[in-house]
């Protein structure tokens, strides 16, 4: 939730933005022009056009933010460190008591490694593909884009 509302003010401010920029001035009139008024293929295309612009921005957005918190500040988002998580790399994984996995090599995620896990999980997401659905499926709730990329969520040393 922490991450989310972070990430939802920086989305508002950018889509904000971006309607300033491109003249729309009230937003209410501009959603009654499309919900109520027929309008041409061209217009809706333009229109369509510019929402995947901003959709595109803001999973970039969502992407970077991740990257950067994954790599470069403790391999945690804030909401994945006010739950006591990290992200670590990961080539192997054992099971050694109930609720606890020996993690080989453990190490801190390296730039390269958290732009593959981002774009892969961000873009996954994107396309309507539950990438976190798959957890259910792999071995200690692994999802695939962890799996790809050599990492794995584990809990920070000295939190219960």
């Amino acid at each position: 939730m922490v991450d989310f509302f972070i990430l939802f003010f920086i989305k508002a401010s950018i889509v904000l933005s971006i309607m300033h920029l491109s003249g729309i001035k009230d937003i209410s009139k501009f959603a009654m022009h499309y919900i109520v008024e027929e309008i041409d293929e061209d217009t809706s295309m333009e229109d369509l056009q510019k929402m995947m612009i901003v959709a595109l921005i803001y999973r970039l957005l969502v992407c970077f933010y991740e990257i950067i918190c994954i790599w470069g500040a403790g391999g945690a988002t804030p909401g994945k460190f006010l739950l006591g998580l990290r992200v670590v790399t990961c080539d192997t994984s054992v099971l050694i008591a109930p609720n606890r996995v020996l993690v080989i090599p453990s190490s801190n995620v390296s730039l390269t490694t958290s732009t593959i896990r981002a774009l892969i999980k961000n873009f996954s997401i994107a396309s309507f593909f539950p990438a976190f659905i798959t957890l259910l499926f792999f071995q200690h709730n692994r999802t695939a884009y962890d799996i790809v990329a050599g990492t794995i969520v584990v809990r920070r040393n000295g939190v219960r």
